[in-house]
């Protein structure tokens, strides 16, 4: 009897086992199914395969306007006349005895755009402002001390600097130091209002890296041709309109996570300054606006402004120096 038990046992355990198997097999059957079936489904029904498909285009705000660069086209060659460049490096070095003889008062402005091109944010300070000169390697700094409402000046230095060129640097555009560094062309010669002026394009020859240098940049600048002083400064990171379509077709390929983009965003930027104070003594021009914007792409040729940093200069005090003055720590 207990023999018969076994094998009556170890029968039913087999055909668990077997069932078991069967089972199995239907499950593996039915996988293997599904992969041979469905990329043809999903071939016919538009699903994706493989990497992720991008997503549509997005409608263009309506704030877009179309990228036109700074640089005029022209046929003039590249280079200057010894007649037109000399006289602006020597304007140059008279400009560098100025660092450290004028005070003047700074309003800063900066404005925020959101996606639709509209001001969304808004925040304006005052500041006494001067600039200082390095004893060691000669580079020149912002100094900033806040203005009360009585044009006092309160607490300490305030760090408040661009990450682009200050005001002030932009006059060395022409400085024998930078000679090697850019390309000039004469574009025109004609009188702009009252001054008689020489429109000339340039172009700096280091990659744009931070912006910070004026190197960095190319543009045209309108210079009095009677006193060889700058009157206007228009200018923008050398090559960005390439620079701006590469990134814009980067960042609209690359993944969309949560709405959030991995590749940076394009953006762009543009400077104007203008040089509306004038010393008739020096026979020099000084600052009088600063407006750096920055702005993204939207498309290959449209673009939405980011914000705008908006300084004005006013208030100038000039100092005259003579061969016995001692010139001492920052202040006002």
């Amino acid at each position: 009897m207990s023999r018969s038990r076994a094998a009556g046992s170890a029968t039913r355990t087999f055909h668990g086992r077997m069932l078991r198997m069967n089972r199995s097999l239907r499950v593996l059957v039915c996988a293997a199914t599904l992969l041979v079936v469905a990329p043809s489904v999903w071939a016919q029904s538009g699903l994706p395969q493989g990497v992720p498909q991008p997503n549509p285009p997005q409608p263009t705000p309506e704030q877009a306007t179309d990228y036109e660069p700074v640089g005029p086209e022209s046929e003039e060659p590249w280079g200057l006349d010894s007649k037109y460049i000399e006289p602006l490096y020597d304007k140059a070095g008279v400009y560098e005895d100025y660092i450290r003889r004028f005070t003047c008062d700074e309003q800063a402005r900066l404005a925020e755009y959101d996606g639709n091109g509209q001001v969304a944010d808004e925040r304006i300070r005052r500041y006494g402002y001067l600039l200082i000169e390095s004893e060691i390697d000669h580079s020149v700094r912002e100094h900033r001390q806040e203005l009360g409402k009585d044009g006092s000046l309160k607490g300490g230095e305030v760090r408040d600097e661009e990450p682009f060129p200050p005001a002030y640097a932009w006059v060395f555009l022409f400085s024998r130091f930078n000679e090697p560094y850019f390309s000039f062309r004469l574009i025109d010669d004609r009188f702009d209002g009252f001054d008689w002026v020489y429109e000339i394009q340039f172009r700096g020859s280091l990659p744009f890296r931070t912006g910070k240098d004026i190197r960095e940049w190319e543009g045209t600048v309108l210079m009095d041709a009677v006193t060889n002083s700058p009157l206007e400064i228009i200018a923008e990171p050398a090559g960005q309109q390439e620079r701006i379509e590469s990134l814009y077709r980067q960042w609209r390929s690359s993944f969309n996570v949560m709405g959030m983009r991995t590749a940076p965003k394009p953006l762009g930027y543009r400077a104007r300054i203008q040089f509306r104070y004038r010393d008739r003594d020096a026979g020099l021009t000084f600052p009088t606006d600063l407006r750096y914007d920055t702005f993204t792409a939207v498309s290959v040729k449209q673009t939405v402004p980011v914000r705008a940093s908006i300084r004005s200069y006013s208030k100038y005090r000039i100092y005259s120096v003579t061969e016995d003055a001692e010139i001492g720590e920052a202040g006002f």
